[in-house]
């Protein structure tokens, strides 16, 4: 068996190829202005919902949630999470 060498190798070629690589986006990041970004926000269905519900409906909701939470019967849906997940590609 045997290995035919296409070119240099070892670990000066890498080092160099990476300082080569850091060399030319320092360029490009001086050539190109950097586009203003704008902050942006997604909020599921459920968090509109309650967003958008009066103050007395989102109260009794947080209140109700708080609860749970301090006595330990909050229960989050894994199942539905993920399902959610996989459905926005982010998994």
């Amino acid at each position: 068996m045997g290995i035919d060498r296409t070119g240099p190798v070892g670990p000066f070629r890498f080092a160099g190829s990476q300082a080569e690589h850091a060399r030319n986006a320092y360029r490009r990041q001086q050539a190109e202005p950097a586009a203003p970004r704008e902050d942006s926000i997604n909020l599921s269905s459920a968090a509109r919902d309650v967003a958008n519900a009066d103050p007395a409906q989102r109260d009794e909701l947080v209140r109700r949630i708080r609860a749970q939470v301090q006595t330990g019967t909050y229960r989050v849906d894994a199942d539905a999470v993920a399902r959610e997940m996989v459905d926005r590609g982010e998994v």
